[in-house]
């Protein structure tokens, strides 16, 4: 109906989708242990991941 609700719904409905059809690619630059949260952070703040960053427990 065009109200700010709708708006807010229309991209994660996307993603969903996306998610379910199997065709959401994500691109994984870096992948960190938890205890490496640090250098994960220094990593993002540089722009040296060249795609999403992972912290894994």
């Amino acid at each position: 109906m065009g109200e700010a609700e709708d708006f807010v719904r229309t991209p994660l409905r996307n993603l969903l989708t996306q998610i379910e059809d199997g065709t959401l690619h994500v691109q994984v630059g870096r992948t960190f242990a938890l205890d490496e949260i640090v250098e994960a952070h220094r990593c993002m703040e540089e722009n040296k991941a060249g795609g999403k960053i992972v912290v894994l427990p």
